[in-house]
């Protein structure tokens, strides 16, 4: 046989290697323990011992099977007969492990994951969607320009009956702009809390229940005791919630007042440290199916000294794996590591749509001239647009060891530090963001305060009286919203094209 043969063969038979790599590359184990305590980073109090739920815990408990779901219409969208016709279809189970074969196939798996609800089933009786666009009303929540409502899905796990759940991936990453364009992994902006709110105003829903839940979510044990973890009355909730703008959350694990602001997954491949506080450090598939475990429930059942948030007798101990329930209506259930790598798959291929901005060009190059005069390039580096390193809030000294263990810009951007030191995310660090995709965000800073680019470069918003666009507590008229000061002084005319330049990358 010739040379010319043989190296043909061989490289026929590489191809055929690469082609089936990943039948033959390993899952990464999700809850290893020694992995986990690995890639977060400790609470800022040094005297807070932190114990994440047993490994044999994690195992006992039941995995979620993947059904093949469907939109959630508005009712002046929806075809008539709509629901009825789902209620004749077989259950199919979508999320099958054995058939995955190529990354193309992992990536379209992985998308059946990011849409799944996980949580707030509740049967279907009636004959069309109880949504209705009136229920949209100033700015609460977006539905599709073809009207599906992103944040719920229909599922079927038993013939003629039909179940809708909330609480996928998608209900907080999915973005809908103002053209219609529906932006898969973007901060969010589809949840609408208006029936939410309803149940709290009627009484369906014991208030002492709801501050209970708000609890689970919020509370700290290092915080301060003056530091308020639940809402003081019915109206507060309500005021609190009707306040978060698009792109922002009350997520578990933040502090009560000061919901987060939705990251974007967009790029996240290339992105070092996970949450608004850096709390998870991200090197790869195998931290980003832990963080989508903990954020999935499982950080609910982690131990701060001696309290877990969703503990049983006094909050010491962990319920039993089939009795636990999160305030959002999750059930102690687990995605399997194949589910979860599949997730993360998916993740790491999303792209952005095409950026509809279009500025001169000389606007532009004026405006990257202006960020890197201003010393906005020292931070938010290219071409990631971040260094992707963490910078200390006021109040946080770090310790000598952890400029060792962690990424850190030693400098202090002076935003506020409550997330960062009194809420369970805290690390008493915030990451430094990538300024990628800023033209499909409308949050900005860690709570969410402001909701445009002009904002962010107003020097007004640092005075007493001002009035923020984004969140603020409900017990106030007005809000400084200090820190960053980079860009305040420029003039008009430098604002302007450096807003250009950010709303190209």
């Amino acid at each position: 046989m010739s040379r010319f043969v043989i190296a043909i063969a061989g490289a026929s038979v590489l191809i055929c290697l690469i082609s089936f790599r990943w039948s033959f590359e390993p899952i990464p184990k999700t809850w290893d323990m020694e992995a986990i305590k690995k890639f977060h980073l400790p609470p800022p109090d040094s005297f807070v011992n932190v114990e994440y739920a047993p490994e044999a815990y994690y195992n006992s408990l039941q995995e979620h099977v993947i059904y093949k779901t469907y939109p959630v219409y508005l009712k002046e969208f929806e075809r008539p007969g709509y629901l009825d016709s789902l209620r004749t279809l077989e259950p199919e189970i979508a999320f099958d492990p054995q058939k995955l074969k190529t990354q193309e196939d992992w990536v379209k798996a992985g998308e059946l994951v990011f849409h799944f609800p996980v949580a707030s089933y509740r049967p279907i009786n009636g004959k069309v969607s109880h949504l209705e666009e009136s229920q949209f009303e100033k700015g609460a929540g977006k539905f599709t320009a073809d009207g599906i409502y992103p944040f719920n899905r229909y599922i079927i796990n038993e013939k003629g009956k039909l179940i809708i759940g909330s609480h996928s991936c998608a209900s907080c990453h999915t973005r809908v702009m103002d053209s219609g364009v529906t932006i898969t992994g973007a901060q969010g902006n589809v949840y609408n809390p208006t029936g939410f709110v309803k149940n709290i105003q009627s009484g369906s829903i014991p208030f002492a229940f709801l501050q209970q839940g708000v609890k689970q979510l919020a509370y700290a044990p290092w915080a301060p005791e003056t530091f308020r973890s639940i809402p003081s009355d019915k109206e507060e909730l309500v005021s609190s919630l009707l306040e978060l703008p698009g792109g922002v959350a009350d997520r578990q694990g933040y502090a009560f007042l000061y919901p987060l602001a939705v990251p974007s997954l967009i790029g996240l491949k290339d992105i070092k440290y996970l949450d608004n506080t850096g709390l998870m450090r991200h090197d790869g598939p195998a931290d980003l199916m832990r963080y989508a475990a903990f954020n999935q429930g499982m950080d609910m059942l982690t131990r701060y000294n001696n309290y877990i948030p969703l503990g049983k007798k006094d909050n010491a101990e962990l319920p039993p794996p089939a009795e636990w329930n999160h305030p959002f209506g999750y059930v102690g259930k687990r995605y399997t590591d194949a589910q979860l790598y599949a997730l993360t798959q998916y993740i790491y291929a999303l792209k952005p749509p095409e950026n509809p901005n279009q500025f001169p060009k000389e606007l532009i190059a004026k405006g990257k001239l202006v960020f890197n005069k201003a010393g906005c390039i020292t931070c938010h580096t290219p071409p990631l647009y971040t260094n992707n390193k963490l910078t200390p809030v006021n109040g946080f000294e770090p310790p000598a060891d952890h400029f060792k263990k962690y990424d850190i810009f030693n400098v202090s951007v002076e935003t506020d530090s409550v997330s960062a030191l009194y809420s369970r995310r805290a690390t008493g660090y915030y990451k430094v963001p990538s300024l990628r995709g800023l033209w499909y965000r409308g949050a900005f800073f860690h709570n969410g305060n402001l909701t445009t680019l002009d904002e962010v470069l107003d020097p007004k918003r640092l005075q007493p009286d001002y009035i923020p666009s984004g969140f603020k507590p409900p017990h106030l008229k007005t809000m400084a919203v200090k820190g960053h000061p980079f860009g305040l002084d420029l003039s008009e005319k430098d604002k302007k094209a450096l807003i250009a330049f950010l709303k190209t990358l």
